[in-house]
């Protein structure tokens, strides 16, 4: 049994792969992921038949995005670690769950950019095949004028020209987590991946004045 969760943004995104057969859901969180996220593992256990006993491997994507969302994600690991020692997470990296969805369809050196607000942006570069080549950074918005890949954002995230948009389904989260070569952790090993540094960085402060 294989559940997928993604509470990095907005939509919250909660799949299962019980035997082969998949259970997907995506639900509009607003502010109340952990308590949304944790009803609907609820309802897809109920629909699949399965005990949450049962749980071998969970993905869940652990930044960057929400902070709030992410600790969210991170706790419901934690949470279902606890009682079950069992159980093997798997942290994804909203980033590379983007550009996964995205090359799944086109083959290109595409570059992932997501909004962190205040001017910023988080940033990676991955090739045609799907490899990362860079791992994520912090960048003001000076810095996507010298991207030379194709610009690849999330759907809503922000306006950018000659960017691709795209959107998070569960069925694409479950697609990863079955194709994925990520390493296996122990829950209380799971952190959330922020990348943004305090208010206190001289980088945002610089974005003030």
């Amino acid at each position: 049994m294989l559940l997928a969760i993604n509470t990095a943004f907005l939509s919250a995104n909660v799949g299962m792969c019980v035997d082969g057969k998949d259970y997907a859901k995506t639900v509009d969180a607003k502010s109340k992921h952990a308590e949304i996220v944790l009803k609907t593992i609820d309802e897809l256990c109920e629909e699949s038949k399965t005990p949450i006993s049962q749980l071998k491997k969970l993905y869940v994507v652990v930044g960057p995005g929400s902070f709030t969302g992410i600790r969210i994600g991170v706790s419901i690991a934690k949470g279902l670690g606890a009682v079950n020692k069992n159980l093997m997470v798997y942290p994804v990296s909203s980033l590379d769950l983007i550009a996964y969805i995205y090359q799944s369809k086109k083959k290109e050196d595409i570059t992932v950019v997501l909004d962190a607000h205040s001017n910023l942006f988080f940033v990676a570069d991955y090739d045609k095949n799907g490899k990362k080549i860079t791992e994520e950074k912090l960048v003001e918005r000076e810095y996507l004028d010298s991207i030379k890949n194709k610009i690849v954002c999330l759907n809503g995230d922000f306006s950018l020209k000659n960017a691709e948009n795209i959107d998070i389904s569960t069925e694409n989260l479950l697609n990863f987590a079955k194709n994925s070569k990520i390493e296996g952790i122990a829950a209380e090993k799971v952190v959330p991946v922020y990348i943004r540094p305090s208010q206190a960085d001289p980088i945002l402060k610089a974005n003030k004045n």
